[in-house]
């Protein structure tokens, strides 16, 4: 009757005997005991005391499980808060589970001194588990593989099986679907401790919500796996100290996390059989593949939020972890509140990225200085986060940032002249002008009149009283005058340094021979020609610079090199099958395709491809237009696309860079990729930056018939230019009507007109007429 008025009339009283047998409480002391806590407390099962029998305990349970939840509490235990395992162990502060006894009931070891449960009784007292297996006659010898181990689980027959040996209860984990040693079993199956996470609670440190790793002891609070901090030791492999753990169940060497041991399979992601880096929702994910996951969060298919997706619905989309595992407590930033993936401890990666922008751009570590407000908003503001940290964590440019900021005076152009000019210089450099903090110039111009300043001071002073004023006022006055055009490339600034190398080689090839420019004669240059074939046409500035000013005799001359006529032509097959690839193979890299595929359809040098911005490209409601020099041309819809989402794609890595886009950006902020890396990197696709145009008119006519009459190329003019010299010419222009015998003529600019049948050369008109030699009467606009 007392169980029935605690519970309700739902129980009925077989049931309410059942569940006091499971109980192990319908008869004997329990039976008194349970009696007298139902008479004393009326709440005694929906609010039940710490130090309530253990009869209690179970009886609360077995209610719980019968369908009675709703009507009893659970008792927690007295330390960790938990109702699993049941807490039938007394405490002096009321029920302990099982571990929470355990761990009270460790004392200090009488041989080893450490504080650990008593597993044997000795002589001089209470001895440890690893003490025990130290003595002689702990091992008892496996009956399966027959080595003397110590005894993990006895048999009927009253033999033993070591550890390795005694079968695991495995079953398949709901989560992952590995088939793994159970960890625990919840409402959707069993989870194995890869993906099992223990109840949430208040973390200690960052005072979140969250599964807790380590429970508090006499020197830290409850704490978290974000905010716990492992012990370091030396690994075994890589011999350096890092976070890991001894391997073959703590018995092995040390490994840290990189070097552990780790199972193949396939990658979800990927699809390459290699050691997986953990597994997702989605499938066991690669190391290479969970760094990219990492560092480009998407929108999640369900909140929209840019996460990490790491789970996909039934129909493919994809999900982030709060959405793949509703049940469990959204982890929050601690600084700003928003749901994220926390990157470091309670926060996110926006709010750790200002953290360490602030610590890295400050002197005192509290505030960023008003001058470099502009870098801070420009490495803040970036749309990836996790690119920027990166950068800051393994950049030596961020190093050398740093090391800048100390030294107000050293954010300068002629002060980043000064060191060595490595990649990390150039970056900080792009940054900083990127920034707006320096001023934009012309860092072709700029790298040839440093690498002058340099060279000069490396060479004896009688040749650097030829060399200075060859450079500075032949060399660097030409490329001061082509830089104001726009023109100075950076192929051009390595040009202009190969004619000072080739005139401080020819300067050194004189002392060798015992000669003087005032003494040379012509049988020496030939001489020199010969020799050196690859600085011939680089020693012809020189000389032509030296006979100008009378430092040699006159008359002296190096002749160019007889030029080559093309000798590899390529075949229409091999070239069509080339573009169809640019075009269509979406497994090779974007830029590759774009870059490609301007040098096949148009002729154009990657020099000037790489120099292209989005300012060169224009649309309008029917065509999308590439202007080259100034003159814009029609661009396919397909490779126009392609274009586009390059353009869409080559995000600069820090925020919003300032100036010029460029299609294919450089490493360096605000700079374009270099020309000779991109012809590598062609090379190795198998698409060589080789134009298909070789001046034969054999060949021009057989690329028009390839490109102009093939649809499937997404190509919507008729024909495109054989002449390389009209391939960046003007867009198609409107048609006029023309009574010639070839039918009709295109409007050409300043007046002028072709015929579309009688070849390429332009005649010039008159008020619109027509003035083809073949024409016999006048066009009109139709």
């Amino acid at each position: 009757m007392l169980l029935r008025s605690a519970v309700g009339d739902s129980l009925a009283p077989e049931q309410a005997q059942a569940v006091v047998e499971e109980a192990r409480a319908w008869r004997g002391a329990n039976a008194f005991r349970l009696v007298r806590y139902l008479s004393d407390r009326p709440d005694a099962l929906s609010l039940p005391s710490s130090d309530c029998p253990t009869c209690v305990v179970r009886l609360v349970a077995a209610l719980t499980a019968a369908g009675h939840g709703d009507k009893v509490a659970l008792v927690a235990c007295g330390d960790c808060g938990r109702t699993d395992p049941l807490p039938t162990n007394n405490g002096p502060e009321g029920r302990l589970c099982s571990r929470c006894a355990g761990r009270r009931a460790k004392k200090p070891c009488a041989r080893c001194g450490k504080v650990a449960s008593i597993y044997a009784r000795r002589p001089e007292g209470g001895i440890c588990n690893p003490c025990r297996n130290k003595e002689p006659d702990a091992k008892e010898e496996c009956a399966n593989c027959r080595r003397m181990m110590i005894s993990y689980r006895r048999l009927p027959d009253g033999t033993s099986l070591c550890q390795n040996c005694a079968p695991k209860n495995t079953q398949t984990c709901c989560r992952c679907g590995r088939l793994r040693r159970v960890n625990a079993l919840t409402s959707d199956g069993p989870v194995c401790g890869g993906c099992y996470s223990s109840p949430a609670r208040l973390c200690g440190v960052c005072e979140q919500i969250v599964p807790i790793v380590a429970r508090a002891d006499g020197t830290r609070p409850d704490t978290c796996d974000r905010c716990y901090k492992r012990h370091e030791k030396t690994c075994a492999i890589c011999e350096r100290v890092r976070p890991g753990h001894h391997i073959n169940g703590g018995m092995g060497p040390f490994h840290c996390d990189t070097c552990r041991p780790r199972e193949e399979c396939a990658c979800a992601l990927c699809g390459k059989v290699t050691k997986v880096k953990v597994f997702w929702p989605r499938g066991p994910v690669c190391d290479s593949c969970y760094r990219a996951a990492l560092s480009t969060p998407a929108p999640c298919a369900s909140c929209s939020r840019h996460r990490t997706l790491i789970g996909q619905t039934a129909e493919g989309t994809l999900l982030c972890k709060a959405c793949s595992f509703p049940d469990e407590p959204v982890e929050r930033c601690s600084t700003c509140g928003e749901p994220a993936d926390l990157y470091s401890g309670p926060h996110c990666p926006r709010c750790t990225l200002v953290a360490r922008v602030t610590d890295l751009l400050s002197v005192d570590g509290a505030s960023v200085a008003q001058p470099l407000q502009p870098l801070a908003v420009v490495l803040t503001s970036a749309e990836n986060p996790y690119r920027v940290l990166q950068w800051l964590r393994r950049s030596p440019a961020a190093r050398l940032l740093e090391r800048l900021v100390l030294d107000p005076g050293a954010l300068a152009h002629e002060s980043l002249d000064t060191l060595p000019q490595r990649a990390a210089t150039a970056y900080v450099r792009g940054l900083l002008v990127t920034a707006g903090i320096l001023p934009r110039r012309d860092e072709n111009l700029a790298l040839l009149t440093n690498w002058v300043a340099r060279t000069v001071t490396e060479i004896s002073a009688r040749h650097a009283n030829l060399i200075r004023p060859f450079a500075e006022w032949h060399i660097i006055r030409d490329a001061r005058r082509r830089s104001a055009r726009g023109r100075y490339t950076y192929a051009a600034h390595k040009g202009d340094c190969g004619n000072v190398l080739a005139a401080i080689d020819f300067l050194n090839w004189l002392d060798s021979q015992h000669l003087s420019l005032r003494r040379l004669q012509q049988q020496h240059l030939d001489v020199w020609a010969t020799d050196r074939p690859t600085l011939r046409s680089r020693s012809i500035p020189f000389f032509r610079w030296c006979t100008a000013r009378r430092l040699c005799p006159p008359g002296l001359a190096i002749g160019h090199p007889a030029s080559q006529l093309p000798g590899h032509f390529q075949a229409e097959d091999e070239a069509r099958n080339e573009l169809l690839r640019c075009l269509n193979d979406a497994a090779l890299p974007l830029d590759v395709r774009v870059a490609a595929a301007l040098v096949r359809l148009y002729a154009l040098p990657l020099t000037r491809i790489v120099e292209l911005t989005e300012d060169h490209l224009s649309c309008d409601q029917e065509h999308t237009y590439l202007a080259v020099n100034q003159h814009p041309f029609v661009l396919p819809p397909k490779l126009a696309r392609m274009i586009e989402d390059q353009l869409r794609h080559s995000t600069p890595r820090h925020g919003i860079a300032a100036g010029r886009r460029y299609l294919l950006p450089g490493q360096s902020p605000g700079r374009p990729r270099n020309p000779l890396g991109l012809a590598d990197t062609l090379r190795q696709h198998g698409l060589p930056a080789r134009s298909r145009f070789h001046g034969s008119p054999e060949v021009g006519r057989a690329g028009e018939r390839l490109w102009g009459l093939d649809r499937n190329l997404g190509v919507v003019p008729d024909r495109f230019p054989a002449d390389p010299a009209r391939a960046a010419g003007p867009a198609r222009p409107p048609e006029i009507s023309c009574a010639c015998t070839h039918g009709k003529c295109q409007n050409r600019h300043l007046g002028q007109a072709r015929c579309v049948a009688s070849g390429s050369q332009p005649y010039a008109t008159s008020g619109g007429d027509c003035a083809c030699p073949e024409s016999t009467s006048a066009c009109s606009k139709s």
